[in-house]
Parts: C-alpha cells; structure tokens; sequence
C-alpha cells in the first residue's frame, strides 16, 4: 500500500479486518462507559481500610493501565504504587497490599500466578477481565470484579482497563479522577475529530507522522510524566504497525542514551526520534531535551515533535496515548498489515 492511499477510505477498511479505526473513533465514549462500569462495581469490603501500597499484577496489553496509573499518581500519592509483570508478586505483598489483577481475557498465566500468591498471602484483590479463569476464580471466592466488554484486543481495550482502575481507586480515595477526567475526556474528543479517516492526510496530524515513520526504525521518547506513554507509543508501534521501535523517558536518557549520539557515521541513519514535548514541562528539562536533540540531529535519518494538549496530567497523558494509538494503526495500513493480527503472539502463547 502507497503511502498515498491513507484517504483511500475503503482500502484502509478492508485491510482492518477487526475495525481497529472504528474503535479508537469510540475512545472518548468508551472513557465515559468505562467509569459508569466501574462505579458500580462492590467495594463495599474494602471501603476504609488502610493499604500500605498498590500492585497492579498484569502484563502485556493488560499491564499499561497500571503503567499509566503509576506515573499519574507517584508524584502525589502517599502510599508505593508498583507494577508487577511476572508469575511471581513483590516478596512485600501482603493483607495490607491492594492488588489489582488485570487479565483482558481472563486467562493470562502470569496474572493468574500473582492471584493465587495474592490469595495466599490475604491481599485484599480487585480482579479487572472480560471473562475467563480470572472472572470465575473471582466470583467463586466473592472478590469484586470489573467487568470489562469483550471482543478487544487487550492493547485495544485500554479506554475500559484505566478508567475502571482509576474509578476503583478514587472510589477508595486513591486518586483524583474525578477532578481530571472531564478535561480529559473533552481533550480526547477533540484529537479524535482532527484524526478520523475521513480526514485527509494533509491535514490530519495522525497521518502525516504515520508517513513520517513509514521505512524508518522509531524511538519514541517522552519526558518526565510520559515515560509509560512513550512506551504505550513504541509498543503500539510493535503490535499495530508491527515494526521495530524503542522508547525512553527523561531525565534517565540523559545518562545513558546521550551517548549512542557519538556511534560510527551511518548506523543511526535509519533512526527516527519521536520526541513527546509535554507543554508543561519544566524550563530546565526543555532546554536538556533541546540539547539531547541537537546532539542526534546530523546523525539519526529524522527527528520529530508531538506535543501534548490540555492541562491536567490525564489530558496530558491521553492526548498523546490517542495519537500514538492513530500513528500506529495508520502505519501498519501503510505497510499493508491488519492492525489487529496477532498471530506471533497466539503462537508463543500455544508453546
């Protein structure tokens, strides 16, 4: 497919079999489901009580809603909040750890290992699926679930997997959603009217990078509050568009990546560095990113900007998590891939 062709509107729907595009058009809408889903789910057990910390116990697709979360929170919470992504729980977890068990289908193994060590040790538990043994070891053992729709792919149902965390949390005085999420939300209708399809390349910022990326290896790097985001960003590009692409945060790049900057002529050249600006970011890191950037310029093949929009931290976050979500899918219709395939992964799942 001709990087052209991203107008060609009936082209991009038979190449997405699984309507990736029509669901990110439901993203805003879904924000707004997700925490009408979750308000009404039984917290009544574990209204005020005292965690010591929270562990969200999840990987992959699953895990990016506690990524996110933890990165929202961490500068204001009071209590550690971690992100477990193995078989096995931090050796800390105990009947004072709020463990948030995330499975989109139900059924991932390693999140399945941490609930039942959860179980063993007292955790307190809050399971979030669509189904599966998660959903019914759950049930059978009256733990509290969040009930997720089905039919996703796990990297498509991030709308539901954060805005149900952040609901539970903030219904157990965990976190300020209720004060952000409007923005949020607004913010995000506003990105997906300017990136819908049916807008033109030309004028549509989710296509222009698409083809700004198209032939290149990216690096997505994000400051300071978008470390999780840039990842989201550069995971995306490896499950969409099913390409090659890293990602980092700031100020940690300032100590390692720097020096990839003095590599043999040549080798960067098929590099292209997405830097995500956040427009609140402070004075001091914009002016080390803009030296980080000068370093790379007559090396990498190209370098480009996103920059975030609105104020609050969560319309921050999700103005560039609804881009990269575009960017991605987009790119993989370039390269002629269905967004949605996943056959490396439901092969290594069968092993």
């Amino acid at each position: 497919m001709m990087a052209s062709n991203l107008d060609e509107l009936e082209r991009l729907r038979e190449l997405d079999k699984d309507g990736m595009l029509e669901n990110l058009g439901r993203f805003p809408e879904d924000c707004r489901l997700a925490i009408e889903r979750a308000i009404d789910v039984p917290l009544a057990d574990l209204a005020g009580r005292v965690f010591k910390a929270v562990v969200f116990a999840g990987v992959g697709g699953s895990a990016i809603g506690g990524r996110l979360i933890k990165d929202w929170l961490s500068a204001e919470s009071e209590i550690p909040i971690e992100v477990s992504g193995g078989y096995s729980l931090p050796r800390f977890v105990d009947d004072k750890t709020l463990v948030l068990s995330v499975s989109y289908s139900g059924n991932t193994e390693e999140t399945l290992s941490m609930f039942r060590e959860a179980l063993d040790v007292g955790s307190p538990i809050v399971s979030f699926t669509s189904g599966g043994e998660l959903e019914r070891l759950s049930k059978e053992r009256g733990l509290p679930v969040a009930s997720m729709p089905g039919g996703l792919k796990p990297r498509a149902a991030l709308p539901y997997q954060f805005f149900m965390l952040a609901t539970v949390l903030d219904r157990l005085g965990l976190a300020p959603l209720s004060g952000e999420v409007d923005e949020a939300i607004q913010v995000l209708g506003d990105i997906r009217d300017e990136l819908v399809p049916e807008v033109p390349a030309e004028s549509n910022p989710a296509k222009k990078l698409a083809l700004d990326l198209y032939n290149m290896i990216p690096f997505v790097y994000g400051s300071e509050l978008l470390g999780s985001v840039a990842y989201r960003f550069g995971t995306q590009l490896n499950e969409n568009s099913k390409v090659p692409a890293g990602s980092g945060a700031f100020p940690e790049l300032f100590h390692n990546a720097a020096l990839v900057s003095e590599s043999p002529r040549g080798v960067l050249e098929p590099l292209c560095l997405l830097f995500i600006r956040d427009s609140l970011e402070s004075d001091k890191v914009s002016r080390k990113i803009d030296r980080f950037k000068a370093l790379f310029e007559p090396r990498v093949g190209r370098m480009l900007e996103a920059r975030t929009r609105g104020r609050g931290k969560l319309a921050r976050m999700f103005s560039i998590l609804l881009l990269g979500d575009y960017v991605s899918t987009y790119l993989a219709l370039l390269y002629g891939h269905d967004p949605s395939s996943m056959d490396a992964i439901d092969e290594l799942k069968r092993g």
